[in-house]
């Protein structure tokens, strides 16, 4: 049966390069008319692609009877003969965590799942169910919310080539008169109906005022705009990924190079800043505009950073670059420990070192002239270093020209001889204190513990 619901999605398919002969596709389903429609559909054109299907459904927990949603979808998989597999988590708690609403923290969670499978069982395509209807609400959330072309490029048919939607040139009107004609069952989820939801007020107040009171066909028209942007989107991204493998350097995180990022025009390098955010782990869904212009002006020297990023991550500035980096636990209580003979001391933030005399010092370790006693401290204000041919050079420069973020700084320790630092692990060691190559002198062997 060739029903106009199927041409439409077949001609989606090959318009836009949804699938490749013999992909594996994880098709996302909970339960309700859109995703039992996509499932069915994908079902029916499996061999005339060369698909192979894996069914997943995602729990919530947001309602009592959420399992019967689950339910529903393994007993259709079951009838198709299909793998199923099935994700859930306590949103309610996670959103109450993270400080976000109950929408946001279920859709993160939720996409969370569905990219660790992709990764998991190594598969191709992650099918999902947003249609016409949904591209139109989802252009004016962005709108309202300030979004940039992008954002009002809606919903893409397929982004970054591995989550495509079938479905999203249908109507929900199309879907619902497929699902009926080909008999299929699904669950209404009542919390789509619940207005304190931003999306649900678009849907079932914003959009319906709009159609009666300025334009008939305005989902039409949101759809049509939507997926023109979207397909302009695709040229302004390929410049992107192109400008960030030249902006990309090695680095702890994920490293970009200012000067490249200096010479891009600000839309090319909010999109750059986008995918620098993306490979790092930040949570996308959480990023918003004052986080892009917080880069920039770190970027621009207008502030030094660090920059504070969702999912426990940040963005510092070092001498040529910006690294996205895990958030670290900063400082604690400034020490200062006396050491006057060998041993093994255990020092706050984490270290160990141990102090001995020898003629030979592991290669990681710092060979001093025998002096003493040593203090080991954190550092203070004011603290500076002896440089050869530049003289006295505030510590605090010298850790920015290392690209050590305050975190680091903070928990570094550093020896000190009669008031003069001569030496910090990893990173110094004061011209006048060190040995001949054979003389037996002070070995410091700084270990971080895990």
């Amino acid at each position: 049966m060739k029903t106009s619901l199927l041409r439409k999605v077949k001609k989606t398919i090959e318009r836009y390069a949804l699938f490749a002969p013999g992909d594996r596709v994880l098709v996302a389903v909970s339960g309700g008319v859109d995703s039992m429609v996509l499932l069915e559909v994908l079902f029916l054109l499996r061999k005339e692609y060369d698909l192979r299907l894996w069914v997943a459904h995602y729990d919530h927990r947001l309602r009592k009877d959420s399992l019967r949603d689950a339910l529903l979808v393994y007993r259709r998989s079951r009838e198709m003969g299909l793998p199923f597999i099935y994700g859930v988590s306590v949103v309610r708690e996670y959103a109450r965590r993270e400080g976000l609403s109950l929408e946001m923290a279920g859709r993160e969670l939720r996409y969370r799942f569905f990219e660790r499978l992709y990764q998991r069982l190594d598969l191709q395509k992650i099918a999902l169910a947003h249609h016409a209807d949904d591209l139109a609400e989802e252009v004016l959330l962005k709108f309202l919310r300030g979004a940039g072309r992008r954002g009002l490029a809606g919903i893409p048919v397929k982004r970054e080539a591995h989550i495509v939607r079938p479905l999203l040139r249908a109507s929900r009107e199309e879907i619902l008169h497929f699902a009926r004609a080909r008999g299929l069952a699904w669950t209404e989820d009542e919390t789509n109906r619940d207005i304190r939801f931003l999306r649900n007020r678009v849907r079932h107040l914003l959009l319906p005022f709009l159609e009666k009171h300025f334009h008939p066909r305005v989902k039409e028209n949101l759809k049509r705009t939507a997926l023109i942007l979207a397909e302009e989107e695709e040229l302004i991204e390929d410049l992107a990924r192109k400008a960030y493998q030249r902006a990309r350097v090695r680095a702890e995180g994920v490293g970009l190079a200012v000067p490249v990022l200096r010479e891009l025009p600000v839309a090319l390098r909010r999109r750059v800043f986008w995918l620098a955010l993306r490979e790092a782990g930040v949570p996308l869904l959480r990023i918003r505009q004052s986080h892009l212009e917080a880069l920039n002006q770190i970027l621009g020297g207008r502030a030094r950073g660090p920059v504070p990023l969702p999912g426990g991550f940040q963005a510092v500035r070092a001498p040529g670059l910006i690294r996205i980096i895990p958030r670290r636990i900063t400082g604690g209580e400034p020490f200062a420990l006396k050491v006057e003979a060998p041993g093994e001391y255990r020092l706050p933030g984490g270290w160990i070192l141990e102090v001995k005399i020898a003629k030979e010092c592991p290669e990681k370790g710092i060979k001093l002239k025998k002096v003493g006693p040593l203090l080991i401290r954190t550092r203070r204000p004011g603290d500076r270093i002896y440089w050869p041919g530049v003289g006295h050079k505030k510590l605090k420069k010298f850790f920015w020209e290392r690209g050590l973020e305050p975190a680091e700084r903070d928990l570094l320790p550093l020896v000190e001889f009669q008031g003069r630092i001569v030496a910090i692990p990893g990173h110094y060691v004061h011209p006048d204190y060190r040995p001949e190559p054979e003389e037996e002198a002070l070995c410091l062997i700084f270990r971080k513990l895990a």
